[in-house]
């Protein structure tokens, strides 16, 4: 065969635009093709587990690499200042190939990893559509755990567009749920071709490994995924279950340490980390007092808590819909929701606030288009203003509402905006909360950061339609995106928005100081570019009591009072009135 790759592992020939060998599954490497050298933003949380930062990821240089390769990553909880330069991974993944293939000949099973057609066109427009249905229409299913019958949506799927590694993930784990390890494993290895770094694939494949009794593999696999992903709590609560099947129970009790400094919630770290240590502490008595010969302690599967285990299980579900942010069809439909309406709603020539007493200062709202900054101190309830105003022009006037999370998980923001009362009936998919992960791909899969934000929102806005977008915070975003003009930035962000035809909420972080009576601000850029400004501060009434207020600093287009106002939140509604003290 002229111009043919050979395979360095069977030595079969394949076809010049191969990727994968198709006897035996091996990434091929040519001569000609070049591995990315884009530094990739990842985002991490801060041991309170609230906080994220970002970091990037240099290109690892060759020597680096080929120590990589040639020795396997040491087992090591701690968690570098920087993503660490580990840019190949076919190395483990090749290993895993190798275990589960072994594994399977041994049983008697096929196994053979997904080798994508050369002649497959690339999906249309219409088929990515089809895919997006059932998709939806899986994700329901699973949600009431009938993974059997998932599969077959989720295979119509990938039959219409098999580049979405969401579907493979999603087939993956109904298939692992089912006892199938095999396929399961099929599933999670073209995730990875996909995306390298996807975090719920990684942890998936080490799952297979540990269903497949390939406890040594699994744990390199699992060391891997904790240098791509070091605040990842799962990864670690299954790097924790493996060396726990090895007996190095040492490194089980660092790694389910690490989930709880990630997670100090999380029951099965909790119940695993005291039934750890007081093995730990048996066995130092033991050998310092030589006792009778103990039984065995019984395996993994039998000695873990079901509960904790169930409630694991359920977590990763929740964890892949939260990270793949897949509004579901068949779970509104048997509910007897209602679901939004394909078409866009007529959109208002004001968007309202529906904060009592501010839309009359406004001469009736916002206009529509505008980008205003919501802007204050910590503590002056800035994500909960531009929430609140997100969910009633959802459930209010029916406008299609995305809230764009960069430092706090969808889950607990939505808890924590449950717990304050914000919670109205909505049409199905008019308000979509998107979560750190889900930022972090957009914004690490593309050259340019506002190419890859500017794809994400399009698929939601071609999905679901947009009309407001509130994005959480601007200075997340600049840390996420490694502004380098920041002005520059800001003015192509905004200008973008602009160009949408909606109307953006952009919350900013705005410390006050009060000087002789009068409120000092920095200068920043951002309020120069903006339509409107809307800032909030804690006012001190008295040594003892303080007031929020708010204040309509700018907003172009509109007559409005620039004096501060009180302002008030009791049962899920704000409200401002006429501040009464200095």
């Amino acid at each position: 065969m002229p111009n043919s790759i050979p395979c360095p592992a069977c030595a079969s020939l394949n076809r010049p635009d191969a990727v994968n060998c198709g006897i035996c599954g091996r990434k091929l490497e040519t001569p000609g093709r070049s591995t990315p050298t884009d530094p990739l933003v990842a985002l991490q949380r801060v041991t309170s587990g609230q906080v994220f930062t970002a970091v990037v990821a240099e290109p690892a240089k060759k020597p680096a690499a080929n120590r990589a390769a040639s020795n396997p990553a040491p087992s090591s909880v701690a968690v570098s200042a920087v993503e660490p330069e580990v840019e190949d991974h076919s190395d483990v993944i090749a290993a895993a190939v190798d275990g589960i293939r072994a594994k399977a000949q041994g049983e008697g099973h096929r196994f053979k990893p997904y080798v994508r057609s050369s002649d497959r066109k690339a999906p249309t427009p219409a088929a990515k559509q089809e895919a997006a249905k059932h998709l939806q229409d899986a994700v329901a299913l699973l949600r009431e755990t009938r993974f059997e019958d998932s599969i077959d949506p989720l295979l119509k799927a990938i039959a219409r567009d098999d580049e979405d590694r969401r579907s493979w993930i999603l087939l993956a784990e109904a298939y692992l749920r089912l006892g199938r390890p095999y396929k399961s494993a099929v599933g999670y290895l073209r995730a990875l071709e996909l995306s390298s770094k996807d975090e719920q694939a990684w942890l998936g494949l080490g799952r297979v490994l540990r269903m497949l009794g390939d406890a040594p593999t699994a744990s390199a696999v699992l060391d891997r995924a904790a240098l791509i992903h070091p605040t990842h709590a799962e990864t670690w609560v299954e790097r924790g279950l493996i060396f726990e099947s090895l007996q190095n129970l040492p490194e089980a009790a660092r790694s389910f340490a690490k989930v709880l400094e990630l997670r100090p919630d999380h029951r099965l770290a909790q119940e695993k980390s005291q039934e750890i240590e007081s093995k730990i502490v048996e066995i130092k008595v033991s050998t310092e007092t030589p006792k009778p010969s103990r039984e065995v302690s019984p395996p993994l599967a039998e000695s873990m808590s079901p509960t904790a285990e169930e409630e694991r299980e359920r977590d990763i579900l929740d964890e892949m819909e939260e990270a793949f942010s897949i509004e579901t069809s068949l779970t509104a439909k048997r509910a007897g929701a209602a679901v939004a309406p394909e078409g866009p709603a007529e959109r208002p020539a004001r968007v309202r606030t529906f904060v009592e007493g501010l839309d009359e200062t406004l001469e009736g709202g916002l206009p529509w288009g505008h980008v205003v900054l919501i802007e204050g101190a910590p503590g002056t309830m800035k994500s909960s203003l531009g929430f609140s105003i997100l969910l009633q022009n959802a459930a209010r006037a029916g406008l299609h509402c995305l809230y764009l999370s960069l430092e706090e998980r969808g889950s607990s923001l939505l808890k924590q905006m449950g717990s304050l009362g914000l919670h109205l009936e909505v049409p199905k998919g008019s308000l979509v909360v998107l979560d750190p992960r889900t930022a972090t791909n957009l914004l690490g899969e593309k050259k340019d950061w506002l190419e890859g934000l500017r794809a994400g929102i399009r698929s939601v806005k071609e999905q679901r339609g947009l009309d407001l977008i509130v994005i959480d915070s601007l200075e997340a975003l600049e840390v996420l995106a490694k502004f380098k003009d920041r002005r520059r930035e800001i003015y192509r962000l905004f200008e973008w928005l602009r160009d949408l035809g909606i109307t953006s909420f952009l919350v900013t972080e705005r410390p006050d100081w009060v000087v002789a009576g009068h409120v000092l601000q920095g200068r920043y850029d951002e309020e120069f570019l903006a339509d409107g400004v809307i800032h909030l501060r804690m006012h001190l009434v008295t040594d003892l009591t303080a007031q929020r207020r708010l204040r309509v600093v700018k907003m172009r287009g509109t007559k409005h009072n620039t004096g501060y106002l009180a302002m008030d939140f009791d049962e899920g509604r704000f409200r401002v009135t006429r501040a009464m003290s200095s």
